[in-house]
């Protein structure tokens, strides 16, 4: 299933991610998705790319307080070793600092299934794919203030395989 790692463009992963998987969630939610910035390259597994960030993005879609339109904002910077840190902030209800280890453990959830769908596998999946590519993830988030995950995937174009 794992695929060999390419030049992955985030930003028509984004594109897509608006266009079709994440369509109706944007449109239900009133949401929105802003990349203020072009996003540089990554090197890695296309799928596992659109898997990681239709997780990140459609919790942030999810997850969102009460009459307030949820606001996503992708960015990215340059880190050393060629590797890139993609954050993607929300301002959505926030995460307990308690939990921010646990969320990236299988079937973690934090809220009844009646309130926010989904199995809780999702930001599980998401460490495992960073893990894959060589790089870490984690979140920065308080309750009521909104959440900021990031991960690191090694950058754009490299030859040889993983």
């Amino acid at each position: 299933k794992a695929k060999p790692f390419e030049q992955v463009d985030l930003n028509e992963v984004i594109q897509d991610l608006k266009d079709l998987e994440l369509a109706t969630l944007l449109d239900e939610t009133k949401g929105s998705i802003h990349v203020p910035e072009p996003l540089p390259p990554v090197y890695g597994d296309p799928y596992q790319m659109h898997q990681l960030l239709q997780n990140l993005i459609g919790n942030g879609l999810k997850f969102h307080q009460e009459g307030m339109p949820p606001k996503i904002t992708v960015r990215a910077s340059p880190m050393e070793d060629n590797m890139i840190r993609v954050e993607v902030q929300d301002n959505g209800i926030g995460i307990d600092v308690e939990y921010h280890e646990q969320i990236f453990t299988m079937f973690k959830r934090l809220h009844s299934r009646e309130h926010y769908g989904g199995t809780g596998i999702g930001l599980a999946v998401c460490k495992k794919i960073v893990d894959r590519h060589g790089g870490d993830i984690g979140v920065d988030s308080a309750p009521g203030k909104g959440s900021t995950f990031w991960f690191t995937l090694p950058g754009g174009s490299r030859s040889g395989h993983d």
